[in-house]
C-alpha cells in the first residue's frame, strides 16, 4: 500500500477516532452517546504504519503502531506489523518478544505461528520454526496451508533437510497445485537426490501453469538435460538463460561451466 504523504497526514489530523453517534429515546426524554471505535481507529493506524514503513519512515511508523495498541491492546494485525517493524530496524529480540506477546494474546492464530516460523527461521532456530509452522497448519478453518508448507519447505532446505523440504514442498503443490516457486524447490531437490523422473514431471507441471521462465527454472531445465546427457538441450537453455538473465548467478556458473 503506498500512501501519498499530505494524504498520511490528513488522516491523522481527522483521527481522533472513528466516532458514531447514537440517539435513544425514552418516553419523556432524549439523550445521545458516542462512543469511539477504537477498533477501527487502530486498524487505520496499522494500514498507516505499513505504509510509512514502505517508504522507509520508520520513526512514523512505530508512532502509528503504538498509537494503534493504545486504542486496541488485542489487535493481531498491530502485533504482527510491529513485529515486522522490529525486524526491519534489526532489534531481534523485540521482534521475537513481540512475536510470543502476540501468541499469548491469540494462541490460535495460524498466521501469526506462520509469520513467527519464518522469523525463527531467519534466526537458524530451525526446531523452533518447524514448530510454529506445523501448530499453523492444524489450527481449523486456517486457509493458507499451502503458504505455510512452502515456508516450512524452504526452512528445512536451509537446515539442510533435503527429504524432509521435499516433503513440506510436495505438501505445499498438493494443497495449491498452482504453487510455481514449489514446484521449482521441488525439482531442484529432486535433481540433488538423483530423482531425474520426478524433477521431469515437476518442471513439466511447472511449464503447464503458463508462469513465465525464471532464472531458475531454466537454470534446472539445464541440469536436468546434463543429467540426461542431452547435450544440444543443455546449451539450448543455456544460451536462453545467458541471453535473458545475464547478471544472474545461474548464468556466470553456465558461462564457467559450472554445472
Amino acid at each position: 500500500m503506498k500512501t501519498n504523504t499530505l494524504l498520511a497526514w490528513a488522516v491523522l489530523a481527522l483521527l481522533p477516532g472513528c466516532v458514531t453517534e447514537t440517539t435513544y429515546i425514552g418516553n419523556n426524554s432524549t439523550r445521545s452517546a458516542q462512543s469511539i471505535n477504537n477498533v477501527a481507529a487502530a486498524k487505520t493506524r496499522v494500514e498507516l504504519a505499513v505504509g510509512y514503513m514502505k517508504k522507509g519512515d520508520m520513526s512514523q511508523a512505530k508512532f502509528n503502531l503504538d498509537k494503534a495498541l493504545k486504542m486496541d491492546p488485542h489487535n493481531a494485525d498491530a502485533y504482527l506489523t510491529l513485529a515486522y517493524y522490529y525486524q526491519k530496524v534489526g532489534d531481534l529480540k523485540a521482534a521475537d518478544e513481540t512475536y510470543r506477546k502476540l501468541l499469548s494474546l491469540h494462541s490460535a492464530d495460524a498466521n501469526a505461528m506462520n509469520n513467527y516460523g519464518v522469523f525463527l527461521c531467519k534466526q537458524k532456530r530451525y526446531d523452533d520454526a518447524e514448530r510454529q509452522f506445523l501448530k499453523a497448519v492444524k489450527q481449523p478453518d486456517y486457509v493458507d496451508m499451502d503458504d505455510t508448507f512452502e515456508n516450512a519447505g524452504y526452512c528445512a532446505k536451509q537446515a539442510g533437510q533435503k527429504e524432509k523440504a521435499l516433503q513440506y514442498f510436495d505438501q505445499a503443490v498438493r494443497y495449491n497445485p498452482r504453487k510455481g516457486h514449489s514446484w521449482l524447490a521441488k525439482a531442484g531437490l529432486e535433481l540433488d537426490t538423483n530423482q531425474r523422473e520426478a524433477a521431469g514431471v515437476s518442471l513439466s507441471r511447472y511449464a503447464q501453469l503458463g508462469l513465465p521462465e525464471t532464472a531458475e527454472s531454466l537454470w534446472l531445465r539445464l541440469r536436468l538435460a546434463q543429467e540426461l546427457g542431452e547435450l544440444a538441450q543443455l546449451h539450448k537453455f543455456g544460451g536462453e538463460l545467458v541471453r535473458r538473465f545475464p547478471d544472474s548467478a545461474q548464468a556466470k556458473r553456465y558461462i564457467n561451466n559450472d554445472y
